[in-house]
């Protein structure tokens, strides 16, 4: 499947690579993309996504990192977002925790990918994989989104680990879920 990435992703991901290297100068491990920016990268944009969530123990070096792209801090009234968001792409960024999945994701997983001459670095697609299972039996209601993040996501993933992706989703979903419960859903999107 061809990689079908939006105009204003790919320039967000650019402003993103840019935060990401001021960080990295001044001496910090890399912010890693997670969340919804993290599924938009590993599908080549066939899920689309508002916003790009990052894990960070240096909050406050990003910050400072996306203020001078031109980034904004929100305000006023009915603005709920934490985070801060670029006026010319309306593409927000969040930092969600200091680190990926409470420490839970292989940190040498993680993929380091070239923007333009910078560098961002994306959590391995086990991790957002089993994030979405995770998120996708949060609720007793389900979430169906989340599993169709998820279903997307193993199909574009020929090289999955899966005795990892295994292990990831079991951690995310409580032990509720497995790859199985993946590889069944798949299978039933595919007879429909």
């Amino acid at each position: 499947m061809k990689s079908v990435f939006r105009p204003e992703f790919k320039q967000a991901l650019r402003l993103l690579a840019k935060a990401v290297d001021g960080v990295v100068a001044k001496g910090y491990l890399p912010p890693i993309l997670v969340g919804g920016g993290a599924v938009e990268y590993h599908t080549g944009g066939h899920v689309v996504s508002g916003d790009f969530d990052l894990t960070t123990p240096h909050m406050d070096v990003l910050e400072h990192e996306l203020l001078s792209l031109g980034f904004e801090k929100p305000s006023g009234a009915g603005v709920i977002l934490r985070g801060w968001v670029h006026p010319d792409l309306l593409i927000g960024v969040e930092v969600v925790s200091s680190v990926p999945f409470e420490g839970r994701s292989d940190r040498e997983r993680i993929i380091l990918v070239d923007v333009e001459g910078s560098q961002i670095a994306v959590i391995s697609v086990e991790d957002i994989i089993a994030d979405r299972m995770g998120q996708y039996v949060s609720s007793p209601q389900l979430v169906p989104e989340m599993l169709q993040q998820a279903i997307t996501l193993y199909q574009l993933a020929w090289d999955a680990d899966e005795e990892y992706l295994e292990k990831r989703i079991r951690e995310e979903t409580l032990g509720e879920l497995g790859l199985v419960d993946l590889k069944r859903a798949l299978d039933e999107t595919d007879d429909t």
